[in-house]
């Protein structure tokens, strides 16, 4: 029996591996800030909290280096990696570029209902911008979904995941789910207020206006996360 390219995937490749789940879990404990920048990763305990044997724990760190999360360093194991603010700065240019071609690719193509969900996830964040006792994490999420929103119907089908890393990088090492772009309501208010700047260059066909607008959003975004990460630098270690 023929099989077309639209057939649901076979089962056995929807289950993760071992080696993928233990990933996730070593990640997961990144981004809850129970493990932290520099801290070691030792594959006897690892295998030894996770019943796992020492080469899925090698196989996961492999991946983990290969994402960039992990740094394996000869004759000494592997860290959790460590971002400098030189790092910072360079995963948001690499964003804003790459936002700005997706909004640029998906403001040619867009037609009215394309147009019209855009405008429904940003009315939703500025509704949330408008709204004092939003969280952070919130905000967040609500940005992140038109991110990929966007990303993923820009056309560019490397874009996504290429995005999606970049970003997950940053947020990951250097925020740790804390939202640190969103912290006060006027952090909220003014991305709310770009996305609001994007969806109206979507809305009126202005390719370069859209583009000019992501790299502004992100711009702005990365003021206020540097800002968090130099008072956060200047504190010090947390106890």
């Amino acid at each position: 029996m023929d099989v077309s390219p639209d057939s649901e995937t076979p089962l056995g490749r929807l289950v993760k591996s071992l080696p993928e789940r233990l990933a996730e879990r070593v990640l997961e404990d990144v981004m809850t800030g129970r493990l932290k920048p520099g801290d070691r990763l030792k594959e006897e305990l690892l295998a030894q909290t996770h019943a796992v044997s020492r080469a899925t724990v090698r196989e996961a760190l492999i991946a983990l280096a290969r994402q960039g999360y992990v740094v394996r360093i000869p004759r000494s194991g592997a860290r959790i990696a460590e971002f400098s603010r030189r790092d910072l700065d360079d995963l948001f240019e690499l964003r804003a570029a790459l936002l700005a071609t997706a909004a640029e690719r998906y403001t040619r193509q867009a037609g009215p209902d394309q147009k019209a969900e855009l405008e429904v996830l940003v009315a939703d964040l500025e509704r949330m911008a408008a709204t004092i006792d939003t969280s952070p994490q919130d905000f967040a999420s609500q940005s992140v979904r038109i991110q990929t929103f966007l990303t993923e119907r820009c056309g560019n089908n490397h874009l996504p995941d290429m995005y999606k890393r970049l970003a997950g990088m940053g947020m990951w090492q250097l925020i740790r789910g804390q939202a640190s772009s969103f912290l006060t309501p006027a952090g909220r208010a003014e991305s709310a207020a770009d996305w609001r700047r994007l969806a109206d260059r979507v809305s009126a066909a202005d390719p370069e206006g859209a583009g000019r607008a992501a790299r502004l959003l992100l711009e702005h975004s990365a003021v206020r996360v540097r800002q968090h990460f130099d008072e956060v630098v200047r504190s010090g270690p947390r106890p």
